[in-house]
């Protein structure tokens, strides 16, 4: 009877969770691949960075000016502005790439007369990242085209390798959704396992109090079943062996990646759980502790709520049970 209670809950939970995760990433926005693509621009180095914007304003026409003497790919060594022409115009190009994620005014200060002393009529500004406020506005008075990672995104997608090729293994080609399923019926067994725990143990207490005669004098003090009492007597101790205590870990950290707001978790060490949040705005923890104090042994590791890419909120952590 447990084992087929056990299957039951495993089956019924697996097809419920892969239902549950196909639902809520159908729900996600469109654009929500588009901008983490967009975030992994800024991983590229430089020159491959540049030779992008070359290509996707090669698509609108531009040229790189042929008097300007530059390499056969018309990248500069030197990472300095590059001039376009079109139509017979031209265009001072600047990338701005490096560490900072927001391009402030500073960095289009002396790009109108750098372009005029050129012979460049426009200038275009690009970035990985984002321009602020004043660079937009300041832009706007001088007539620059700026151009950031998320508009830039859709422009280089077509020149962008695929993410698979012949040389990739099985793990790194595997689909997102086949990741989802993993997880969904790995998490299913591990609820399975506990039913069948469960109904193991309530077996037992059932058999064990058929084999006893009845004492009415300490009928007060009998267990009752579901009580305080009979959670502890059927809670399993904590595993002393490092691979067991190693396992568990690993189970809660999969349990916690199927939550709704959550894109995975891992441990970065042994009492801190890395979680990467799919959103800005998510806020995982209602749902997250119960299955972290699941194990009495990890109920009061530290927990780092790392937000997406690009994302500008600060890291938080929290603890869900205090030592």
């Amino acid at each position: 009877m447990p084992t087929l209670i056990a299957l039951f809950v495993f089956a019924l939970t697996g097809l419920g969770l892969t239902a549950w995760l196909r639902r809520g990433q159908m729900a996600r926005p469109a654009e929500t691949s588009d901008t983490r693509s967009a975030a992994e621009l800024s991983t590229l180095r430089w020159r491959e960075f540049a030779k992008l914007v070359l290509q996707a304003l090669h698509a609108r026409g531009y040229r790189p000016a042929a008097d300007e003497g530059l390499p056969a790919d018309g990248i500069p060594t030197d990472g300095s502005d590059i001039v376009l022409e079109r139509n017979g115009s031209r265009t001072l190009l600047s990338c701005k790439y490096g560490s900072a994620s927001v391009v402030g005014v500073q960095a289009l200060m002396g790009l109108a007369q750098s372009a005029t002393l050129r012979g460049a009529q426009d200038v275009i500004v690009v970035t990985p990242g984002r321009f602020d406020e004043e660079a937009t506005r300041i832009a706007r008075q001088q007539n620059i085209e700026l151009i950031d990672g998320q508009s830039l995104w859709p422009e280089v997608r077509p020149y962008v390798a695929a993410p698979t090729s012949s040389a990739a293994s099985p793990r790194t080609a595997a689909s997102p959704a086949q990741r989802r399923t993993a997880l969904a019926w790995g998490a299913a067994a591990v609820i399975g396992l506990l039913a069948w725990m469960l109904a193991q143990g309530m077996q037992s207490t059932a058999v064990d109090d058929d084999a006893l005669p009845p004492l009415p004098t300490r009928a007060a003090h009998a267990t009752v079943p579901g009580s305080a009492a009979e959670s502890k007597k059927d809670s399993a101790p904590v595993p002393t062996d490092p691979a067991a205590l190693e396992q568990r870990r690993r189970e809660a950290a999969s349990a916690i990646s199927t939550v709704f707001g959550v894109d995975r978790a891992l441990w970065s060490t042994q009492s801190t759980l890395l979680v990467y949040l799919s959103s800005e705005d998510a806020d995982p923890t209602t749902d997250l502790c119960p299955l972290l104090e699941r194990y009495p042994e990890l109920a009061a590791s530290r927990v780092q709520l790392q937000p997406p890419a690009g994302s500008q909120k600060p890291v938080r952590f929290k603890q869900c049970r205090a030592y």
